[in-house]
Order: C-alpha cells, then structure tokens, then sequence
C-alpha cells in the first residue's frame, strides 16, 4: 500500500480524501473491503480523526464507502442499478443481478382507513378498508430498501395470512390471486432517514435517501396497491431510457 504523504499546500482532508480514493481505484482496496477503525487508521496516516471523518464523508458522498453503524466503513460494492423503462419487483432486480433477495416484515396491520392521499392513488372512498405492509428488502443479507405496502383487503383476502418473508408480493398478487399487474406510475423524490430508518438501512442519521411511490395497475387500469420505497442513494442508481418526441 502507497504511504500517505502530507502536502505542504493544499487543504489536509482533501489530501486524505485522494489517497483513500486511490487505493480504491486500483484495487488495493476492493468492493467490500473494511477500511481500518477510525482510530487506527487516524493514527497510522498521522491526522485528526475529524480530519478522516471529512475525506470519508465526501467518499461515502460519492457512493465509493459507505458506513454499517456499529460495524465500520466498507468499499461500496456496484450500486444496483433501477431501470424505470420496465415495472419489476424487487425480486425479480435482485435475481437479474445474481443476488439472493429476502425480506423482514417489520409491521402488518389490517382493517385500516384509507387517508384522502391513499384514497386519490388508490380511487377508494372513505369506507374502504386497507391493509399495510413493512417490510425491510435485503440483497445478499445487505438491507436495500425499506418498503411501505397498502392494498385494499378485498383487493387480496387474507394476505397477511401469507409468508412475506420470501415470497414476492408481486408474484403472489399476479399468481394466487390472478391479477395482472401490467403497468405502474412511478414518483421520484429525495428525503433524509429518520434514526429508525436509518439503524434498519445501516446508514447514518439523516442520510439522503431516494423516495419512490409506486402506484400498480392492472389490466383495467384500475390502481391495485400502492408502494412507498426509501433506498440509501449510495445503493442504487436509477436509469430512465427515453425516445425524443416526433414531429
């Protein structure tokens, strides 16, 4: 590993920030790899620990690190990328890119009334009954989403009665109960982790996070449920292909 030479010009943590985007680079550290503890890694490059938390904060900025509270800073593996030209579920992306997805239902509560929003997205009235789902999403054990779910019960009856834990909500609504989800309206936004969010994503506090809801339709067009997403932004990159308007 190149030594760490101190520059007379030039501001300190930008200095540090090159050296470790360096090694980074070439390969001395891969994806996946976890940087040396704070204090020691501090001490071996002969700087303040402020001054290290600078350059890793512009790296994980970046999406080169990113940080797993109580476990340290890692290299970022390839973020996962989100194509918005087709409607996938989150297992189907996971399975495309050779990673083994899985789930923790966090919260499910039925019999719920629909708010005025929910009731705009999902055309219902002010009788209709919902049911909500949290789950956390992970890829190869590593959280990569966190996932609030509301149909209407008797969209799906007894849903909650099923495994969340594996199965796909996708397939299951498509496949048990024989509905078509042939398209989705998609919204994008940004927002900061709360300090539950961000304990279950493993980031830190008020880190960004990009905002998706998902309203699922089906061969009618008529609204089926409705997915509010939160992913870190070092994970992910959304990609949109679009064709220029004729005439």
């Amino acid at each position: 590993m190149k030594p760490f030479q101190r520059k007379n010009d030039g501001v300190l943590y930008k200095q540090v920030y090159e050296w470790i985007r360096e090694h980074i680079e070439d390969r001395t550290w891969t994806p996946g790899t976890q940087l040396p503890p704070e204090p020691v890694l501090s001490k071996d490059l002969g700087i303040s620990r402020q001054t290290l938390r600078q350059a890793l904060q512009l790296l994980i900025n970046e999406g080169l690190l990113y940080r797993q509270q109580g476990k340290g800073t890692f290299v970022q593996n390839t973020r996962s990328q989100y194509e918005l030209t087709v409607l996938t579920s989150f297992t189907e992306q996971m399975r495309a890119r050779g990673k083994q997805p899985s789930s923790k239902v966090l919260d499910i509560q039925p019999n719920l009334p629909p708010d005025p929003v929910l009731q705009q997205q999902l055309g219902l009235s002010s009788h209709s009954r919902l049911l909500k789902i949290v789950r956390l999403r992970l890829a190869d054990d590593r959280p990569m989403s966190l996932e609030t779910v509301y149909i209407e019960e008797n969209t799906c009856p007894d849903l909650h009665k099923h495994d969340l834990t594996d199965q796909s909500l996708y397939d299951l609504v498509e496949n048990h109960y024989r509905l078509p989800i042939r398209s989705g309206n998609i919204s994008l936004d940004a927002t900061k982790a709360t300090s539950k969010e961000a304990q279950l994503l493993q980031v830190e506090p008020s880190s960004s996070l990009l905002y998706m809801v998902c309203i699922n339709y089906n061969d009618n067009s008529r609204p089926l449920f409705v997915t509010y997403a939160k992913y870190p932004k070092e994970r992910y990159i959304f990609t949109v292909s679009m064709p220029r308007r004729q005439g």
